[in-house]
């Protein structure tokens, strides 16, 4: 994996602000998991044995999924699928990432076929269940490829 940059600027983000000591840490550690275009397999499993294999035994797939959910009320993150299999990506990935290779190494969430994911997580701090990523005008949704949900 080749090595990221972190600029000064993430210490004052209002976003990473919400997250909790724990939460931050992890995505960090996604930071540093995720491809050349900010995408990784979202499997609990994966996620907490790539993100700490040296805490495999403290750290519960609960943690994950809290942390996850709580990454995605951030803006941080988004979940999406394919073919019956959960992935994320980063969503400022381009803004703050050189992108060397030519190709992701996991599906893009604007390719046919997937299944947006974030709305399907239940977070006590989003009880309706809107994706605080999706907060785009009509116009601006419609060209947007994290809105579409195919069958």
């Amino acid at each position: 994996m080749p090595n990221r940059i972190l600029k000064e600027s993430i210490c004052t983000s209002d976003n990473i602000n919400e997250l909790s000591p724990y939460e931050e840490i992890f995505f960090y550690r996604l930071i540093v998991n995720c491809d050349d275009y900010g995408i990784m397999d979202a499997r609990t499993s994966i996620l907490r044995a790539k993100c700490f294999p040296l805490k495999i035994d403290l750290i519960k797939e609960s943690d994950i999924e809290d942390w996850l959910i709580n990454l995605i009320d951030a803006e941080l993150i988004f979940l999406y699928e394919i073919e019956g299999r959960r992935y994320l990506k980063m969503t400022s990935w381009e803004k703050h990432q050189q992108i060397r290779a030519h190709r992701s190494k996991f599906p893009m969430p604007d390719s046919g076929g997937y299944h947006l994911k974030s709305d399907d997580i239940k977070s006590p701090r989003n009880p309706i269940q809107s994706n605080p990523i999706q907060s785009e005008s009509e116009s601006e949704s419609e060209s947007n490829p994290r809105e579409l949900v195919s069958d």
